[in-house]
């Protein structure tokens, strides 16, 4: 199993991370990605998990941080993502109208540089959409007839942009929200999604599935999503296990196999 979006550097995770580690091999947790959200924050949160095998890291400015003074260029994330092996993706970037209305005209701006970025580099972006599916589409539509690679994380969306996303061949990512009780109407959309498509996520420290809600979440939590998803897919869970394993390696092809996610000595 892989946690394919999480942030090991909020303050609830990063001081506790190889009890956190730990608690992931023994739930059969092979890899993580811990996305990065404030580019301030990113050499702390590269120097911890740096030396652990198979957890890997993003660039990025998330919306809810990005404002006129800190527009994050296409330069500066190609420079990262050359300097530091680790990075495998780009963000999370996107727009945020729930939380961040104000600063629309510029998360637009950092999103684009996100896109061009990834275009260059050929890293797939993470792609944080909140109230925003109409503005997502069509800045995303801008870019057309190039070959975008991208993930939707934690998929929320309508039948409209999930039918936008099967159309351009975009990954989604499926958090513990499916869980959830209220969660019929994100069930029923997502189960026809193309299970070539699909990654698993714990978002952690935020969303913790059923049995863990209200708790704070952790990569290990992944288990439970995975096996709500098997019932909903109809698949068994070590099915479900190898597909979405070579999804993330399908779309995250820098990162590189190992056996378990142990400090490298």
């Amino acid at each position: 199993m892989i946690d394919s979006h999480c942030h090991l550097y909020f303050k609830n995770l990063r001081n506790k991370i190889p009890t956190i580690v730990e608690n992931a091999k023994n739930n059969n947790i092979t890899a993580i990605l811990s996305v990065n959200t404030d580019e301030n924050e990113f050499q702390k949160h590269y120097d911890l998990i740096k030396n652990y095998q198979s957890i890997f890291m993003s660039y990025g400015q998330h919306p809810e941080n990005v404002n006129k003074d800190n527009i994050i260029s296409c330069d500066n994330i190609l420079k990262k993502s050359e300097n530091y092996k680790k990075i495998i993706g780009i963000g999370e970037t996107g727009i945020d109208l729930y939380h961040s209305k104000k600063n629309f005209i510029y998360q637009v701006k950092s999103f684009e540089n996100h896109i061009e970025a990834s275009i260059k580099t050929q890293l797939p972006l993470i792609i944080h959409q909140r109230n925003s599916e109409n503005e997502i589409i069509d800045i995303l539509s801008n870019y057309k007839n190039e070959k975008l690679n991208l993930v939707m994380h934690c998929f929320t969306g309508s039948n409209k942009f999930k039918n936008f996303c099967i159309n351009s061949n975009f990954y989604i990512s499926i958090s513990g929200i499916i869980t959830f009780k209220n969660a019929d109407n994100l069930r029923e959309t997502i189960k026809d999604y193309p299970i070539d498509k699909i990654l698993i996520e714990t978002d952690a420290p935020f969303l913790s599935p059923v049995p863990k809600r209200g708790k704070l979440n952790e990569p290990s939590n992944i288990v439970h999503t995975y096996e709500y998803l098997s019932h909903i897919f109809n698949i068994n869970l070590y099915e479900l296990e190898k597909i979405t394993d070579k999804n993330f390696y399908s779309l995250f092809n820098k990162a590189k196999v190992y056996k378990n996610i142990e400090y490298e000595n």
